[in-house]
């Protein structure tokens, strides 16, 4: 083997750290969500390549401890893995659509920089989902996005 290529051992224990952080990044973006109906959308561009893309849709019913989940985890599993692709290039991008228990739907963003999720503010989501997908709906509102934790991001 060349002095750039890994044995599949060495990959894996290269890959398991990365992985692990991008589930717990997911699931605390999942946790910090609040009530409602909720869409993650993850999506990744390695070098000039097409863009890898994953959704799940997800509910949440309360808040805190009590909260009740429900989701679909391989489409959960799959965000992770994206996730996971983009910590590894050091790029991408989640959105999280939300339609609250009262029917208002809002729409947060982050980018990807290094190991961990930024956040965008309400101007940069709205100007990145314009250039992407055009207007959104007229009641659609365009929200700052929360801090995710990167504790534990790997060396």
């Amino acid at each position: 083997m060349g002095p750039d290529n890994l044995s599949p051992g060495q990959a894996r224990a290269r890959l398991a750290p990365v992985t692990a952080h991008a589930v717990d990044t997911v699931t605390d973006l999942m946790k910090s969500a609040g009530p409602g109906r909720h869409l993650i959308t993850a999506t990744v561009r390695p070098g000039n390549t097409e863009p890898v893309i994953a959704y799940t849709w997800f509910d949440v019913i309360g808040e805190g401890a009590d909260a009740l989940w429900s989701g679909v985890y391989a489409d959960t599993a799959a965000v992770a893995e994206v996730v996971a692709l983009a910590f590894i290039v050091a790029r991408g991008s989640v959105v999280l659509g939300t339609t609250s228990p009262t029917g208002e739907e809002s729409v947060r963003g982050w980018l990807v920089e290094g190991h961990a999720l930024t956040p965008l503010t309400a101007d940069q989501v709205r100007h990145a989902f314009h250039a992407t997908v055009g207007p959104g709906p007229d009641a659609l509102t365009y929200q700052t996005a929360f801090p995710i934790p990167a504790a534990s991001a790997p060396a």
